[in-house]
């Protein structure tokens, strides 16, 4: 089992992503082979929306509690 595999079992969960440059907070909308999706939502300095992360720029993944 690979990273994505393990990821895909998630969808729909809410998800932290932490990357070098940046962190995300949102959804985890979709997994593909090299990258997956997050949904966020507005705040301050965004709209919010689909975000398309690279796996390979991916330090980490915190999958939260239901």
């Amino acid at each position: 089992m690979d990273f994505t595999q393990a990821l895909a079992r998630f969808i729909g969960r809410s998800v932290e992503v932490f990357q070098t440059t940046q962190f995300i907070v949102g959804t985890l909308s979709g997994v593909s082979d090299g990258f997956f999706t997050v949904q966020t939502a507005p705040d301050a300095y965004s709209a919010g929306g689909q975000v398309t992360v690279l796996e390979v720029n991916t330090e980490f993944v915190r999958i939260l509690p239901v």
